[in-house]
């Protein structure tokens, strides 16, 4: 379990039922070959989702290796497979001689698969023991589930280990088998055996039962052995390490189940990793992870502000508020979108928050509040054109949208993409309310902790909703696709929105008086600070991506096994790497240090600014504050026909350039 100082911070938010005025409402998509007990909350953002939707044939990938179900009579081998290409191997394009190309991945192949003489084309796959991390596989014949091979599938696996009970073992390669060799009984009772495959790869299997492979063909092996009731691992010699080979031997018969491990050893080796760079094994029964620089001080605004906010700006920046102040807010936030009326609503919380506690102007702070607190108690109430219900079969709470208007309205909010996004929106106008009015807060707080338990529920205890939808331990970032099957996994676009849904939930809780749940918030953010730094946010010394991607400077959308310099609404320059920084806040300096967004501006940015006409202007310029804020100030102050994104008011531009460029409020990190 992760701890804080001794403090067990994954205690539930809360075991009620969900809000009252959510409808419940079965969902049209319904899991598959799920085992029939399971009970618990069902995952709908983790890495083995492919097999629970549609026939199931996608891949998933719990890394290093991919894997698949084959099964069909479109299927050249039946079984599950295993699939793992070196970086020599990875596709790049559409130009691979370009640099920067587009976007990079890795063919799936089925390298090796685990197979049995019973299985045939309709053989059956039941999954059962779903968590954050991990699950259990189960191939059998069509009919017999006595007789099965079970894979306890778990992220970060170095071993892909089946469980065979009463089968006839085979095996395929569509790499083909050059040789193979049988080599000596080791640790634990195993009889170990070294594939050499067609594509100069080396693979090691491993069994503790009574077994005897025969080569049938370049592609087949079988047992000649007759069933096997027993244990095999198979895993595949890192390229140019093959001393790693005593690793994998001295620990044999180890594997995860859940969150922890059958037996440990030490020793360490790297890996390549589909997308990101190498991974490095680690091998124990408790591992301890220590975050050093968390965004304790960070919350609602900036430490310090009133040093750097002049006199003059001021002013200028209460002249704005007024206008902002006039506009009417029902007809700025009332849409038929979640997404689009949360981002409009905290726009308007923080022009509250500016008023009250940036610009100490009480009295026109108060009307800001009321006018605020109207539109909000629409969707406090639930009568919001586009309704939020609860949904009994995935058990999380979705936009009613998608049951009339089809999968992808809203974003496919109804089929849980994107939660995080949208909810996070919705948190932060409701923080900043319960701050400047804590009897409000009061009043909607179940509202408010729903979104925060349908995204990041803590605990099994809460028995309403899947623990942490969103956000992956193992990748220290959350994953943005739900209920939509992809070849290459799941993904994530929006870095920023993620972030900002986490700060948004730290900020309910210190509004809220919950330390101990205010400080998982940043242990996240601390962890999601790093991930980006590393896999998205691409400054030139990066060692996680291929050299002739880092001029990109952005990921775009990370896949599981793709990288692609794109978004899924615009190819434009301006909108892969805008995506990435909205929505600017006092948490956004943490994520994106002062390095990376010169880098950014000098090499991808500034370049094509005076041919952006659209509101992604708006968002470049205030990103470019934090290292330009004087520049900044003065387009917002000066450049009143450029629009501005929908949710930027000018009074937050102005501000927020105002003060931007500072190192304490920066927060110059060093991560490794």
């Amino acid at each position: 379990m992760l701890r804080y100082s001794h403090i067990d911070l994954f205690s539930p938010i809360s075991i009620d039922p969900p809000f009252h005025l959510f409808e419940r409402r079965e969902h049209i998509i319904q899991p598959t070959r799920l085992d029939r007990s399971t009970s618990s909350p069902i995952q709908t953002n983790k890495f083995y989702e492919n097999l629970m939707l549609d026939n199931g044939q996608d891949p998933i990938w719990p890394l290093p290796y991919g894997l698949r179900w084959e099964r069909g009579q479109n299927r050249t081998f039946l079984g599950f497979s295993i699939s793992h290409v070196d970086d020599d191997k990875k596709v790049f394009g559409p130009d691979p001689n370009k640099n920067p190309v587009e976007f990079y991945y890795s063919l799936y192949t089925p390298t090796i698969v685990f197979s049995a003489k019973e299985l045939e084309s309709n053989h059956e796959l039941i999954l059962s023991n779903i968590s954050e991390f991990s699950s259990i596989i189960k191939l059998f014949p069509y009919g017999h589930s006595n007789s099965y091979i079970s894979f306890p599938i778990s992220r970060g696996m170095s071993f892909i280990t089946a469980e065979y009970k009463d089968l006839t073992p085979l095996f395929y390669s569509e790499s083909g088998f050059k040789k193979i060799e049988l080599l000596q009984t080791i640790a634990n009772g195993y009889t170990k055996w070294k594939f050499f495959l067609k594509d100069d790869s080396v693979w090691l299997f491993y069994a503790n039962g009574n077994l005897t492979l025969e080569t049938k063909s370049l592609y087949k092996l079988e047992a000649t052995s007759g069933q096997y009731s027993g244990i095999i691992q198979i895993t595949k010699v890192p390229a140019g390490n093959r001393e790693a080979e005593v690793v994998f031997d001295n620990n044999v018969g180890t594997y995860p189940i859940g969150a922890e491990l059958q037996a440990s050893a030490d020793g360490t080796y790297t890996f390549n990793w589909k997308v990101g760079g190498k991974a490095i094994a680690y091998l124990g029964n408790t591992w301890s992870f220590i975050e050093p620089n968390l965004p304790t001080d960070i919350e609602f605004l900036p430490a310090n502000f009133q040093s750097r906010l002049s006199n003059d700006k001021k002013k200028q920046i209460l002249e704005q508020a007024k206008k902002d102040l006039d506009l009417d807010f029902n007809k700025e936030i009332l849409t038929d979108s979640i997404y689009f009326s949360g981002k409009r609503l905290s726009k308007f919380a923080l022009l509250c928050l500016i008023l009250n506690k940036g610009l100490d102007e009480q009295n026109l702070g108060a009307i800001c509040i009321n006018k605020l607190k109207k539109i909000m108690d629409i969707y406090t109430q639930n009568q919001q054109q586009a309704k939020l219900v609860y949904d009994t079969t995935w058990k999380g709470i979705v936009c009613i949208s998608g049951f009339t208007k089809g999968a992808n309205a809203d974003f496919g909010n109804t089929w849980y993409n994107d939660h995080h996004f949208h909810y996070g929106y919705l948190i932060y106008a409701a923080a900043i309310l319960r701050h400047l009015d804590k009897e409000w807060g009061k009043q909607n707080e179940v509202w408010v902790d729903n979104l925060i338990r349908d995204v990041a529920n803590p605990s099994a205890k809460d028995s309403y909703f899947p623990v942490f939808r969103s956000f992956d331990w193992f990748n220290g970032h959350s994953w943005a696709k739900g209920l939509f099957t992809s070849v290459d996994g799941k993904d994530e676009e929006s870095t920023s929105e993620d972030v900002n849904f986490y700060y948004a939930t730290k900020l309910w809780s210190i509004a809220s008086n919950r330390p101990n749940f205010t400080k998982l918030m940043d242990l996240i953010l601390a962890i999601l600070s790093r991930s980006l730094r590393n896999y998205f946010l691409i400054e030139d010394n990066n060692k996680n991506h291929p050299e002739n991607f880092i001029k990109n400077k952005v990921t775009g959308i990370l896949f599981e096994n793709k990288i692609n310099y794109t978004t899924y609404f615009s190819s434009r320059i301006e909108s892969i790497h805008g995506i990435q920084m909205l929505p600017i806040t006092p948490i956004t300096p943490y994520t994106r240090n002062r390095n990376f967004v010169e880098q950014e501006w000098n090499q991808r940015l500034g370049p094509i600014l005076n041919s952006v006409n659209s509101t992604w202007k708006s968002i470049l310029y205030m990103n470019y504050a934090t290292i330009n804020s004087e520049a900044a100030y003065q387009f917002f102050l000066n450049n009143h026909d450029t629009p501005l994104d929908d949710g930027l008011s000018r009074t937050w531009a102005l501000f927020w350039s105002s003060i931007a460029d500072c190192n304490d409020i920066f927060g110059l990190i060093s991560f490794s």
